[in-house]
């Protein structure tokens, strides 16, 4: 019998003589009361298929076997048992309504004997005896509909009473109803189930014996009446594509030992979860790994890439339980070349594999991992992948160095936030993994820079490719400010900073300008609640980056992604004012940034914020909205739409509150707003309210009856506190 093609119910008899449910399984499950959801979808889908408008069929996946006598024709079924112990009832049923019983008995009979039949009880097997050979008249379809066709067999003088007791006999009378209420009386349905040239119900036959893949695999798994794992039938399916390959020998064994340990180990680590259990997820998530990989890197052109190919690519990505064999098998997946890759890197991580590789691995298989786990993954595999690892030249350890060090800078500079751009990064790993060997050398040499990354950081791996080349100790220089966890590898700023204008790097001035940007950059700074980077970038010049719509940004701190800091920091880093600020900080960043904001000369709206931390402290998303003639709002939120304060008027309030200074026979607070009403500092006395605020680059003071003058004690105290500026 050909296990290379698809089988329909009757082709699978035309080559064999019968097909028996071994001692080892249980007893017919699918007609339960607990699985009749199941039972109804999976007749739901027979249904459908068989229907004249459904020219698709079904198919109902991998069963499995081996043959019992040695000859090929009595298969002993190890997984498959309630698809085909369903489909032979449904094949009955149809037979029988459709008057075709006698060649029903001719296909499935002989001797008088079922050819489908159950060694787990002698009343299973009696009872597919008796059914088979009997000539039944089915009762009125009314009374199909009402489930009345168990009771009417049960009835019948070949039904021994005995069998009632059996679970396989009725769990068999239950599916034979939902049947008859599901397919009610059928016309013209037996012959499409006994076509053999167009079938509409198929599946695939894997004899595990030929393969190696003897039934004490399956008496483990199915011991306690379990069928095969997902995974258990996803690597019979892949031992037997790879079984041709001339370096295949020993593929299953690994499969089942060394490789199956490293997901041990890994599954181990997980708490309160079946270990067993989180071997297969583990072990499928790295397969559907490899095969994402590689139907990545067979994408010519992304963007223009088929939908079905970039969903069945996403399929791959998300992939956390089982893939149909045949959606596998209709996408090429897993080709000679993607599994001997596979076995290179199950053999790298079952060895002596270094915590930092298998961390690695580990976050790409983990529930939460995101497109950049998965492509650091890619980088490693790209490694053991190399034809200079397996060679195992001199220099290997140097060499793995450069190229984590490279992958890395390049994958940190990037936004890698869907499919498509993943696509290319991926790509772009594939080609640079041609130059490991001579990384350095080969980057130096490029014309153009490595596609599928940021242009911008690949020039700029280029660029120090060829200054380490010049001068190697320029390396260590370069690392130990690439390593800075906000500036990740992107420290093209620091090269520019350091160059001459002749075009030589300065060595002192390069490690000069990269200490201290390290430090400006620290983590304790970008989070400092007095905001003293900020502040002190404020008082040399305005430096807030344009968001759109009239909106500015401080800078957020964060350095959690790229986007993080490609929005932020990294903005500012390159400009001239940064270097400036650079040029002033000593060895102690946090008191030379200190002094800085204590000497600032600045006389516009900056030397607010300069002097009062709180300003940038009310705008949660480090946002000031710009408006008309130089007036600024603090933003509480994204939008003016939300509550907000009028710069100069709520730094007024806070000075105020800071010095606790007296306005005689008046009281104040602040009014923020949400709408178009102005933000103000309000002033009352006596029940007179005042409204002061800053606009069109002067103090108003409106009060109920219009314009209004400020409060003498109000403008003493901000003259001595400098609330005025110069226009000149």
């Amino acid at each position: 019998m050909s296990e290379a093609r698809q089988h329909s119910f009757a082709t699978l008899f035309a080559s064999i003589d019968t097909v028996e449910i071994p001692i080892i399984q249980r007893d017919y499950a699918q007609g339960r009361k607990q699985s009749i959801d199941v039972l109804d979808g999976f007749l739901a889908s027979l249904r459908d298929a068989l229907s004249n408008e459904n020219k698709r069929g079904l198919d109902l996946d991998f069963i499995y076997g081996t043959f019992e006598d040695g000859a090929g024709r009595v298969l002993s079924l190890l997984d498959g048992q309630q698809r085909l112990t369903s489909l032979f009832l449904l094949h009955w049923y149809v037979a029988t309504c459709e008057g075709q019983s006698e060649d029903f008995k001719a296909r499935w009979t002989r001797d008088g004997r079922s050819r489908f039949t159950y060694a787990t009880r002698p009343s299973s097997a009696e009872f597919f005896d008796a059914l088979a050979n009997a000539l039944v008249v089915l009762p009125a379809e009314e009374k199909l509909r009402a489930g009345g066709l168990s009771a009417s067999l049960a009835d019948s003088n070949w039904f021994f009473l005995s069998w009632r007791g059996d679970p396989t006999v009725k769990s068999c009378l239950v599916t034979l109803n939902a049947i008859a209420q599901m397919f009610g009386v059928t016309k013209g349905m037996y012959a499409l189930l006994v076509d053999e040239h167009q079938p509409r119900i198929t599946f695939h036959f894997l004899d595990l014996e030929r393969f190696g893949l003897t039934d004490d695999l399956y008496i483990k798994m199915n011991a306690r009446g379990k069928p095969l794992t997902p995974f258990e039938n996803f690597k019979a399916w892949l031992v037997r594509r790879v079984a041709p390959e001339p370096w295949a020998k020993g593929f299953d064994l690994a499969m089942d030992q060394k490789w199956m340990d490293l997901f041990w180990r890994l599954a181990s680590k997980k708490k309160d979860v079946p270990v067993g259990q989180v071997v297969d997820d583990f072990y499928l998530r790295f397969m559907y790994l490899m095969a994402f990989f590689d139907a990545c890197n067979r994408i010519e052109h992304p963007y223009s890439a088929p939908r079905s190919v970039i969903e069945w690519i996403m399929k791959l990505r998300q992939a956390r339980g089982y893939i149909p064999l045949r959606e596998l098998e209709s996408h090429g997946a897993f080709s000679p070349t993607t599994a001997l890759i596979t076995t290179k890197v199950l053999d790298h991580f079952s060895g002596s594999v270094s915590t930092a590789d298998l961390t690695t691995l580990e976050r790409a298989l983990g529930p939460t991992s995101d497109y950049l786990d998965l492509i650091k993954f890619f980088c490693l595999v790209g490694w053991i992948d190399s034809p200079v690892v397996k060679s195992e030249v001199a220099g290997l350890e140097k060499e793995r160095s450069r190229w984590d060090r490279v992958t890395s800078n390049l994958l940190a500079n990037q936004r890698i936030d869907d499919i498509y751009t993943a696509i290319l990064a991926i790509k772009g790993v594939q080609a640079l993994n041609l130059y490991i060997g001579n990384l350095y050398e080969s980057l130096s040499k490029a014309s153009v820079p490595p596609s599928g990354f940021s242009g911008e950081q690949a020039k700029e791996e280029v660029r120090k490719a060829r200054l380490i080349l010049e001068d190697p100790a320029r390396e260590a220089l370069f690392i130990e400010a690439e390593i800075h966890p906000y500036l990740q590898g992107k420290i093209g700023f620091l090269l520019d900073f350091s160059t001459s204008s002749e075009g030589s790097l300065d060595h002192d001035a390069f490690a000069y300008y990269s200490e201290r940007a390290r430090a400006v950059l620290a983590t304790g700074i970008r989070d400092s609640t007095q905001h003293i980077l900020e502040r002190a970038l404020l008082s040399m010049s305005d430096y807030l980056i344009e968001r759109g719509s009239s909106k500015f940004s401080f800078c957020q701190p964060d350095a959690g992604t790229y986007r993080d800091r490609s929005e932020n920091w990294l903005r500012i880093i390159g400009r001239r004012e940064f270097r400036n600020l650079l040029d002033r900080v000593g060895n102690n960043a946090i008191i030379s940034l200190q002094e800085i904001i204590d000497t600032a000369v600045c006389n516009d709206w900056r030397k607010y914020v300069v002097a009062e931390p709180q300003l940038i402290d009310y705008c949660r998303e480090r946002l000031v909205h710009r408006k008309g003639a130089g007036d600024i709002y603090l933003l509480s939120r994204k939008r003016l739409s939300g509550y907000h304060a009028e710069i100069r008027s709520y730094a007024l309030f806070l000075a105020l509150q800071r010095s606790k200074y007296a306005l005689p026979g008046m009281t104040y607070y602040y009014a923020e707003t949400y709408d178009d009403t102005q933000p103000a500092l309000i002033l009352q006395s006596e029940g007179h309210m005042l409204r002061v605020y800053y606009s069109a680059d002067a103090w108003i003071c409106i009060g109920s009856s219009g314009q209004a003058t400020l409060p003498e004690s109000l403008v003493k105290f901000m003259n001595v506190h400098c609330f005025n500026e110069d226009k000149g």
